[in-house]
Protein backbone atom coordinates (compact mmCIF):
# COMPACT_ATOMS: atom_id res chain seq x y z
CA UNK A 1 0.00 0.00 0.00
CA UNK A 2 1.18 3.17 -0.63
CA UNK A 3 1.71 6.65 1.62
CA UNK A 4 1.83 9.67 0.82
CA UNK A 5 5.21 11.08 1.74
CA UNK A 6 4.29 14.78 0.68
CA UNK A 7 1.95 17.04 -0.22
CA UNK A 8 2.00 19.95 -2.76
CA UNK A 9 0.91 23.56 -1.74
CA UNK A 10 -1.70 24.62 -4.50
CA UNK A 11 -1.01 28.51 -5.21
CA UNK A 12 -2.80 31.32 -3.32
CA UNK A 13 -4.89 33.35 -5.02
CA UNK A 14 -4.03 37.09 -4.86
CA UNK A 15 -7.19 38.27 -3.28
CA UNK A 16 -6.72 35.90 -0.21
CA UNK A 17 -2.88 37.35 0.59
CA UNK A 18 -2.69 40.82 2.70
CA UNK A 19 -0.44 43.32 1.87
CA UNK A 20 2.74 41.53 3.97
CA UNK A 21 1.94 38.32 1.16
CA UNK A 22 0.26 36.44 3.85
CA UNK A 23 -3.32 34.45 4.69
CA UNK A 24 -4.75 35.19 7.43
CA UNK A 25 -4.27 31.79 8.81
CA UNK A 26 -0.46 32.26 8.31
CA UNK A 27 -1.12 35.51 9.84
CA UNK A 28 -2.91 33.96 12.99
CA UNK A 29 -0.16 31.16 13.29
CA UNK A 30 2.57 33.95 13.74
CA UNK A 31 0.73 35.60 16.24
CA UNK A 32 -0.14 32.51 18.19
CA UNK A 33 3.38 31.22 18.00
CA UNK A 34 4.48 34.25 20.16
CA UNK A 35 2.07 33.55 22.20
CA UNK A 36 2.72 30.02 22.74
CA UNK A 37 6.48 30.30 23.20
CA UNK A 38 5.50 32.52 26.17
CA UNK A 39 3.30 30.04 27.71
CA UNK A 40 5.56 27.57 27.28
CA UNK A 41 8.68 28.92 29.03
CA UNK A 42 6.87 30.26 31.58
CA UNK A 43 5.64 27.27 32.60
CA UNK A 44 8.69 25.56 32.03
CA UNK A 45 10.69 27.71 34.44
CA UNK A 46 7.37 27.14 36.94
CA UNK A 47 8.12 22.92 36.41
CA UNK A 48 11.10 23.81 37.70
CA UNK A 49 10.68 25.87 40.26
CA UNK A 50 8.20 24.10 42.00
CA UNK A 51 8.08 20.46 43.82
CA UNK A 52 4.51 19.53 43.21
CA UNK A 53 2.60 20.86 40.22
CA UNK A 54 -0.67 21.35 39.96
CA UNK A 55 -2.27 20.63 36.72
CA UNK A 56 -5.63 22.03 37.01
CA UNK A 57 -4.49 25.65 38.63
CA UNK A 58 -2.06 26.08 36.26
CA UNK A 59 -4.29 25.64 33.47
CA UNK A 60 -6.29 28.29 34.83
CA UNK A 61 -3.87 30.20 35.61
CA UNK A 62 -2.45 29.82 31.93
CA UNK A 63 -6.06 30.24 30.39
CA UNK A 64 -6.44 33.79 31.91
CA UNK A 65 -2.83 35.33 31.75
CA UNK A 66 -2.66 34.90 27.96
CA UNK A 67 -6.39 34.71 26.66
CA UNK A 68 -6.15 30.69 25.42
CA UNK A 69 -8.62 28.03 25.50
CA UNK A 70 -8.57 25.46 27.66
CA UNK A 71 -7.43 22.95 24.86
CA UNK A 72 -4.74 25.60 23.87
CA UNK A 73 -3.26 26.06 27.91
CA UNK A 74 -3.13 22.01 27.93
CA UNK A 75 -1.50 21.67 24.82
CA UNK A 76 1.18 24.47 26.52
CA UNK A 77 1.43 22.20 29.57
CA UNK A 78 2.05 18.77 27.84
CA UNK A 79 4.63 20.15 25.68
CA UNK A 80 6.75 22.06 28.57
CA UNK A 81 6.52 19.11 30.55
CA UNK A 82 8.19 17.21 27.56
CA UNK A 83 10.79 19.26 27.11
CA UNK A 84 11.54 19.52 31.12
CA UNK A 85 11.69 15.60 31.03
CA UNK A 86 13.68 15.51 28.26
CA UNK A 87 16.28 18.11 29.22
CA UNK A 88 16.60 16.14 32.36
CA UNK A 89 17.00 13.30 30.88
CA UNK A 90 19.80 14.84 28.24
CA UNK A 91 21.64 15.62 31.34
CA UNK A 92 21.67 12.05 33.16
CA UNK A 93 23.03 10.69 29.74
CA UNK A 94 25.74 13.70 28.89
CA UNK A 95 26.91 13.45 32.77
CA UNK A 96 27.36 9.54 32.20
CA UNK A 97 29.22 10.38 28.80
CA UNK A 98 31.19 13.18 30.86
CA UNK A 99 32.44 10.49 33.57
CA UNK A 100 32.98 7.60 30.91
CA UNK A 101 35.25 9.70 29.21
CA UNK A 102 36.98 11.28 32.50
CA UNK A 103 37.21 7.58 33.58
CA UNK A 104 39.04 6.86 30.19
CA UNK A 105 41.58 9.62 30.57
CA UNK A 106 42.43 8.64 34.12
CA UNK A 107 42.80 5.37 33.14
CA UNK A 108 44.85 6.73 30.01
CA UNK A 109 47.02 9.26 32.18
CA UNK A 110 47.77 6.40 35.13
CA UNK A 111 49.08 3.99 31.79
CA UNK A 112 51.35 6.59 30.67
CA UNK A 113 49.09 8.00 27.46
CA UNK A 114 50.14 4.99 25.61
CA UNK A 115 46.62 5.73 23.21
CA UNK A 116 48.33 9.08 21.81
Amino acid sequence: MTSLTYVKGLPTTASELNSLGFTELEMFLTAYSLVFHKASCETANHLKEVKDFNKSSWNTYVQKTYGISKRHANGVIAHAVGAVLASKSHRRVEFGQVCLSMGNFVQAFRSGFTWI
